[in-house]
C-alpha cells in the first residue's frame, strides 16, 4: 500500500458503476475530510506513472470534493479480465449498484469468461443471473427510466415494473409512456401488470388504457367481458348458479339504495349516481322484458302476480310456487278469496281442506299450484 497523488489516478473506463449520488457522495467528502480515507482504494499501474482505479472509485471522487492531494492505495498488478472481476465483484453485492449497471458488468464479464465461470464467481444461479440480463433486452428510454431517481411527487419506477414492459418490445412508445404512467400514477408492480394485460387482451383499447386510472380500466374490461360473455352459446348447466348470484345481487343492491346519500354529494357526484342507476335500470327493464316474454311462451297461464309470503314478507311473482328467501309455499288456501273457513272447504272446486293445510301448505296441498288461487288481500300487478 502506498500514497498516490490523486491527478495520478483514472477511473476504468469499465467499471460498472456509471452514477454516483451526489448527495452521498458529498456526505463521504464530509466524513474524509473529518476522518480521512479509512479504506485504501485498490488500483493497477497502466505505465508512464499512472494508476487505473480497480475498486474504490466512490471513495476516489469524494477525495477529490473533499480537496485531498493523496489516497492510500492498494497497487496489483492485474491483467484486463481479473480487474474486471475485482471491480464487478466489489460492486456486485452493493445494494446502490442499480440493475443496468448490474446487467451491464456481467454482459462485460460474460465477453471474456464462459457461462459457467462466471456463475461460479458471482454465486448466483443460471436463473438469477439471466434475469439479470434480461433487463438489457429492453430499450435504451426505459433503462434510463429506470436508473432515474423519482422527482418530488412522482413514485419510483422499480426493477420489477421493467421487467414486465419486456413483454410489450417493439412498442416503445408505449412502455415510455407506461412508464410514466407508473410515476405519475404511483402504480405497484402488480397494478403495472393489470394494465399491461389489459393491453394484451384488447389491444384496441390501448389509448384508453394509457389515460385513464386503473379502476376505470377494470370497468373498460367488465364492460368487454359482459358483451363477450352474451355472445358465447350460454351453458345451461350454470343456469341455477346464474339465479343465486342474481338474486343475492339484487338484494345487495336494494340495500344500498338509500336516497339520502344524496344530501352528502356534490351535483357532480349525484349526476355520476344517476348515470350509473339509470343505467342499471334500463338493462334491468331489458331483462324483465325478455323474461315476461319467455314465460308468456312457456306458459299460457302466466300472470304477472306479486304477493306477501306468508312467513317472511318478501314479495314474490306467485308462479314461484315457494318464497326464494324462507321456502314457504305460497299459495294458501287461508289467503285466497275462495277459501270459506267456517266450512273449510274451496267454494271454486268445493273440496275440503282442513284448517291445518290452509294455513301451513306443501306441495301435495291443493293450493299449491291451483289455478283458482285468488289473494283476498293486495296485490301488485305488472304495469
Amino acid at each position: 500500500m502506498e500514497l498516490i497523488d490523486l491527478d495520478k489516478i483514472m477511473p476504468a473506463a469499465d467499471q460498472p458503476r456509471k452514477t454516483f449520488d451526489p448527495g452521498t457522495l458529498l456526505e463521504l467528502a464530509m466524513s474524509i475530510r473529518e476522518r480521512g480515507v479509512l479504506e485504501p482504494i485498490v488500483v493497477r499501474p497502466k505505465g508512464d506513472g499512472k494508476y487505473e482505479i480497480v475498486m474504490g472509485e466512490r471513495r476516489w471522487r469524494a477525495a477529490q470534493m473533499a480537496g485531498l492531494k493523496q489516497i492510500p492505495a492498494i497497487v496489483r498488478e492485474l491483467s484486463d479480465e481479473d480487474a474486471s472481476v475485482d471491480a464487478l465483484l466489489e460492486n456486485f453485492q452493493r445494494e446502490d449498484l442499480n440493475p443496468v449497471e448490474r446487467a451491464r458488468a456481467i454482459k462485460k464479464l460474460l465477453s471474456f469468461m464462459s457461462w459457467e465461470k462466471c456463475l461460479r464467481t458471482l454465486g448466483v444461479s443460471d436463473s438469477t443471473m439471466r434475469r439479470y440480463l434480461d433487463l438489457l433486452d429492453l430499450p435504451e428510454s426505459i433503462l434510463n427510466e429506470l436508473v432515474r431517481k423519482p422527482e418530488p411527487g412522482e413514485g419510483e419506477f422499480l426493477e420489477g415494473h421493467a421487467y414486465l414492459l419486456r413483454s410489450l418490445n417493439g412498442r416503445e412508445n408505449v412502455q415510455v409512456r407506461l412508464a410514466k404512467k407508473v410515476r405519475d400514477e404511483k402504480l405497484s408492480v402488480e397494478q403495472l401488470k393489470k394494465i399491461i394485460e389489459a393491453i394484451q387482451e384488447v389491444p384496441a383499447k390501448t389509448e384508453a388504457f394509457l389515460r385513464v386510472p386503473l379502476h376505470v380500466t377494470e370497468e373498460i374490461l367488465r364492460n368487454i367481458a359482459r358483451q363477450t360473455k352474451k355472445k358465447k352459446p350460454y351453458q345451461p348447466k350454470t343456469a341455477e348458479a346464474h339465479l343465486k348470484s342474481l338474486q343475492k345481487a339484487c338484494s345487495a343492491v336494494i340495500d344500498l339504495l338509500d336516497e339520502r346519500v344524496a344530501q352528502f354529494l356534490t351535483p357532480t357526484q349525484m349526476n355520476q349516481m344517476l348515470s350509473a342507476t339509470a343505467d342499471l335500470a334500463d338493462q334491468i327493464m331489458k331483462f324483465n322484458k325478455s323474461m315476461r316474454e319467455t314465460l308468456v311462451h312457456s306458459d299460457r297461464s302466466f300472470r304477472e302476480v306479486y304477493i306477501h309470503c306468508p312467513l317472511c314478507g318478501r314479495i314474490e311473482l306467485i308462479g314461484s310456487l315457494r318464497c326464494s328467501v324462507c321456502w314457504t309455499v305460497l299459495r294458501r288456501c287461508l289467503d285466497c278469496g275462495h277459501y270459506d273457513q267456517t266450512y273449510q272447504k274451496c267454494e271454486k272446486t268445493g273440496y275440503m281442506v282442513y284448517m291445518s293445510d290452509a294455513e301451513n301448505p306443501d306441495e301435495n296441498s291443493p293450493s299449491y299450484k291451483c289455478e283458482h288461487y285468488t289473494p283476498k288481500f293486495e296485490v301488485k300487478t305488472a304495469a
